[in-house]
């Protein structure tokens, strides 16, 4: 990975894990130019029950025991929850003979979530509410990453980036419960589409999952950075990927990336669009904030269509300037792919090395 002088950059992670929040995960955890602060969980890929069991399996298999884990949002701003078991499996990571493809967590490993109260508990200290049907929002777990944020900030005297690989949904109660706080972060979300979408002819699943929340988020004033389906359909894992991910050990693949190829092998077996080769989106966000010298971007206007039956999600984004409105958004347009695996591939050996599953 690139060496700086610069002290790492702290990053928030919040994301659905998830295949690809897997390697997000691991690129933010063993970057030498980001310091993980925590994470933070949505419902997205799976419930956020799931995906937060899911990111304490991925701490723990690659070895980041002390990062905390907060449990986010289990639905969006004002719609029903929904999953990607087609993409993800039952378990929002399951392995290519199904099931989940880590294992539990051992008590005592030093890994578990924040307690934000019971699971399913209904929060009673906000006026936030939803439709009842729907179930009421939880902000307890907001409320932490605030805090968490709020106090990295204050300690560095630099801004926390805050990259988001699910709905944008806790993002956007963050900043409409704590506003002081858009001076004190940058987010980079991995979401949205210039043109095709991948769940809809024009949106992309992160923001359709939540498109209210998303357009909050744009809405904010805050630093932001949009990293497109344009950008991770390029980060394609083909056969080189997949044997490098498999090391060049005499004896073998090491549990750990033996594991880890199995999570790319799952992912390009349930991959249902038109590719011969997987894209790995999420670390893609993860990637610009360690060196955004690999990406090209523009500053243009961004906003969320909330209310279409046909394009709800759909992030249209004025390209040619013609709308006159102000920009909002960093918008990325293409990356160095080469340079891309080279970060993830270093992120995995790094965790290969301390991972508890070589050791058994």
């Amino acid at each position: 990975m690139p060496q700086s002088t610069h002290p790492p950059t702290p990053v928030w992670l919040d994301c659905d894990p998830g295949h690809d929040d897997a390697i997000a995960i691991l690129l933010a955890g063993y970057s030498p130019q980001l310091h993980l602060l925590g994470i933070s969980t949505v419902a997205g890929n799976q419930s956020v029950e799931k995906v937060t069991e899911n990111a304490r399996r991925v701490l723990y298999a690659a070895g980041l025991a002390g990062v905390e884990v907060v449990q986010g949002q289990g639905r969006p701003v004002m719609r029903d929850p929904v999953a990607c078991a087609e993409i993800h499996g039952d378990s929002g990571l399951d392995g290519p003979s199904g099931g989940p493809l880590l294992p539990p967590v051992p008590v005592g490993a030093g890994i578990g979530p924040h307690s934000t109260g019971p699971t399913g508990a209904r929060c009673t200290d906000t006026d936030i509410s939803a439709p009842a049907a729907a179930g009421p929002l939880q902000p307890r777990g907001v409320v932490v990453m605030a805090e968490r944020i709020a106090a990295a900030a204050a300690q560095r005297a630099q801004r926390v980036h805050v990259v988001a690989t699910g709905a944008l949904t806790n993002v956007a109660l963050l900043l409409t419960l704590f506003p002081e706080i858009v001076d004190r972060i940058e987010i980079v979300f991995m979401g949205g589409a210039l043109g095709t979408g991948n769940t809809g002819p024009s949106t992309e699943f992160n923001i359709q999952v939540d498109p209210e929340a998303a357009a909050m988020v744009m809405r904010s004033g805050a630093r932001i950075t949009m990293v497109p389906l344009e950008v991770t359909h390029t980060a394609l894992v083909g056969p080189e990927v997949a044997t490098a991910v498999l090391g060049a050990a005499p004896g073998g693949a090491t549990p750990f990336r033996q594991a880890m190829h199995d999570l790319l092998h799952f992912f390009a077996k349930t991959e249902v669009f038109d590719f011969v080769h997987p894209p790995l989106h999420d670390p893609c966000a993860v990637a610009y904030v360690i060196d955004r010298s690999l990406f090209k971007a523009s500053h243009l206007r961004v906003d969320v269509e909330t209310h279409s039956v046909l394009s709800a999600g759909q992030t249209v984004t004025d390209l040619r300037r013609t709308t006159g409105r102000a920009p909002n958004a960093t918008v990325c347009l293409a990356m160095d792919v080469a340079a891309f695996w080279r970060l993830v591939l270093d992120a995995i050996a790094a965790a290969d090395a301390r991972s508890p599953l070589n050791n058994n």
